[in-house]
């Protein structure tokens, strides 16, 4: 094979003699497959990488097979073949294989998954911590309730303690204005 211009692209008449593959056969592949072939186009002649040189093989025998264009997408596409994108920069050409993006996608989103099973599980302590809080609230409370009743308890009675003996007193104090000055003298 001739390599001339790059170690990983050949032309297309040797990718046609490695292929047996016509090349007009070779290019109407590339046109109607570009999606799972790795070739670029400079000026008017392909270049084919070498890497996709079997998969030019397998074309041609799915075709034998008597498979039309979509069928041999399909074929393709369900034996999990890197997808190639060409993106065209004002620059130069290049192309971008799906299958890596899908890859990096695919890593991100476990990622994503494994900081999102961190933050559940954090929320679950968190929303356990809460109720651990809300239940000691709760206690206290019932706590600070029940004292609140005993004082009040503990100030009635002491209010009317209070007001007995100030009963005791008044009742004490009429009994001596009520005593003559000579009982009075006397200490009766």
């Amino acid at each position: 094979m001739n390599t001339s211009e790059s170690t990983n692209f050949i032309g297309v008449p040797e990718a046609s003699e490695y292929t047996n593959i016509p090349p007009e056969t070779l290019k109407r592949y590339l046109i109607n497959h570009e999606q799972f072939l790795n070739f670029k186009k400079e000026g008017r002649r392909y270049k084919i990488s070498i890497e996709s040189l079997d998969l030019l093989k397998k074309i041609r025998e799915l075709y034998s097979e008597g498979l039309l264009k979509d069928d041999v997408n399909d074929n393709l596409a369900s034996d999990g073949l890197p997808i190639t994108i060409t993106v065209k920069n004002q620059e130069e050409k290049g192309s971008i294989s799906i299958n890596d993006e899908l890859s990096e996608i695919k890593k991100m989103l476990q990622q994503q998954e494994q900081q999102m099973t961190q933050q559940m599980q954090f929320n679950q302590k968190l929303v356990e911590e809460l109720q651990k809080v809300s239940q000691t609230n709760q206690e206290l409370k019932q706590m600070i309730n029940r004292k609140d009743t005993e004082l009040i308890g503990e100030l009635r009675k002491g209010l009317s303690e209070s007001k007995r003996m100030i009963e005791e007193a008044s009742a004490s104090a009429e009994l001596e204005k009520k005593k003559t000055w000579w009982e009075k003298l006397m200490g009766k």
